[in-house]
């Protein structure tokens, strides 16, 4: 599946961190596909789910240690991050209120985190939208419909919209 695509081009960049060389050949169940996992197992569970609540609309895979869902034609539409950033790829006035995590943490005193911060707020600025992936304002049955709404949203927007 062809990723380099302008559409993915910020959020690749986003989801970029370095590989150590030693980690290609890792049998570690904490490296995925050379890279470390940097996402809560938990998380990468619940992207699933809401994959498969979706109706299997979008590829789960891992990119460079984060879970991605990625739309049929290439363009990501999901992806999640450390402990419980997950993004849809809609903008934010697209998206239930209740879903959307607000939540936002002061600027990282570790310049790599800080640009990495600075890049997610450039995301959810503008095409991507920041929700709660346990859905803790909802019933949980229920949040995990929603969630798996936006993913259905997000995926038709990008077929619609593709550059292919």
């Amino acid at each position: 599946m062809k990723l380099d695509r302008p559409e993915n081009e910020r959020v690749l960049a986003y989801l970029y961190v370095e590989q150590l060389p030693s980690w290609r050949e890792s049998k570690s169940i904490w490296v995925v596909d050379g890279y470390s996992l940097s996402t809560h197992p938990d998380l990468c569970d619940r992207v699933q789910e809401v994959n498969a609540a979706a109706g299997g609309k979008a590829t789960f895979r891992f990119l460079y240690g984060k879970p991605v869902l990625i739309a049929e034609n290439g363009v990501i539409v999901a992806f999640a991050n450390g402990t419980h950033t997950f993004c849809v790829r809609l903008p934010r006035g697209e998206c239930d209120v209740e879903l959307i995590d607000a939540h936002r943490y002061p600027p990282s005193r570790f310049p790599i985190l800080r640009q990495k911060q600075r890049e997610l707020d450039a995301l959810t600025a503008e095409d991507w939208t920041r929700l709660d992936p346990y859905t803790v304002d909802v019933p949980k049955a229920e949040g995990l419909a929603l969630l798996a709404a936006h993913l259905e949203r997000a995926v038709a927007a990008t077929t619609s919209h593709s550059t292919e």
